[in-house]
């Protein structure tokens, strides 16, 4: 016989989200693009050009070295650069007759001060302009050759203002969607989602009830709504979460084994942390003999 507990997972699934919107990416980046011959093409007749940084959840200020081992554009290799006040060049092989005094006293670094995430150059700093668009540290270079610790790109008002309307048009799509959706596949899909079918008593909801959830559910996690929305994977789980609630099939019977109701055979063995419900879903969409058994077990039994 189900529990209480098998049969509140079966009806109020996992709360949080599963996945995470594609459009968690930073808006604005300057995708930099190449010429038939392979030459990067940089934004121009811009008077001030802006970088931002991805994150800063520092406390204090960015620095960002002035010496970096890039792709040197002219020759192809991975050359040193060096950013230094007063020489015309970034790449070492050209700053000749230069003193190390004059190297320590002269050096630029990218700097955000505390609290900045945007960093101004204007026009007429070619090296700091060449310096920074060449480093590992811009996310848009598309020939940076590692990572680094502290990332930064070249930013585009215009570009996160559409990127910003595209994420909105797609967010209130995927919200009148979930609007208009059926009553059942609407709570199927919402049972999937982690959305509650009960409320804090445990009363079922009405379907205004699940109804306002899912659309904000839609609006917030779009690209998961939309991956996942009147598919087969959602149809297995309810069956799956049907069969619980209707004693069809026990989970805590044995720790870390799913069993047949009713003296039934053992359905599979789960680590100790594995969430049941996931796992049956997940055994239930393989190919291979087992999945294909349980899922065509699953059908007979619970439909």
């Amino acid at each position: 016989m189900a529990t209480l507990k098998d049969v509140q997972f079966s009806q109020q699934g996992e709360v949080e989200s599963r996945f995470s919107d594609e459009f968690t990416k930073k808006a604005g980046v300057v995708k930099y693009k190449k010429d038939k011959n392979g030459k990067v093409l940089y934004p121009q007749e811009k008077e001030w050009y802006l970088f931002k940084l991805v994150e800063n959840n520092k406390k204090g200020g960015v620095y960002i070295p002035n010496i970096d081992d890039v792709k040197n554009p002219a020759t192809g290799l991975v050359e040193r650069a060096r950013l230094l006040s007063g020489v015309s060049s970034i790449w070492v092989k050209d700053q000749k007759d230069i003193t190390n005094d004059y190297i320590k006293q002269n050096g630029r670094s990218i700097e955000f001060p505390r609290g900045h995430k945007i960093l101004r150059i204007a026009a007429h700093d070619t090296t700091m302009l060449e310096f920074v668009r060449l480093c590992n540290s811009n996310i848009g270079n598309p020939d940076r050759v590692k990572s680094s610790r502290f990332e930064l790109f070249e930013y585009d008002f215009a570009a996160a203002e559409q990127e910003a309307y595209e994420r909105e048009s797609f967010e209130l799509d995927m919200a009148l969607l979930a609007k208009q959706e059926q009553v059942e596949p609407m709570r199927k899909h919402a049972a999937f989602l982690g959305i509650r079918l009960v409320n804090d008593i445990g009363e079922k909801k009405s379907d205004d009830g699940v109804r306002r959830e899912y659309v904000m559910y839609a609006k917030r996690n779009p690209a998961y709504f939309k991956q996942t929305v009147n598919t087969p994977q959602v149809e297995v789980s309810w069956l799956v979460r049907k069969a619980i609630a209707d004693s069809l099939i026990e989970i805590g019977r044995e720790p870390g084994k799913i069993f047949w109701a009713k003296g039934g055979g053992m359905i599979a063995a789960i680590p100790q942390a594995e969430n049941p419900q996931d796992y049956l879903t997940r055994l239930a969409d393989t190919n291979n003999d087992e999945g294909i058994r349980f899922k065509e077990q699953l059908k007979q039994l619970a439909t």
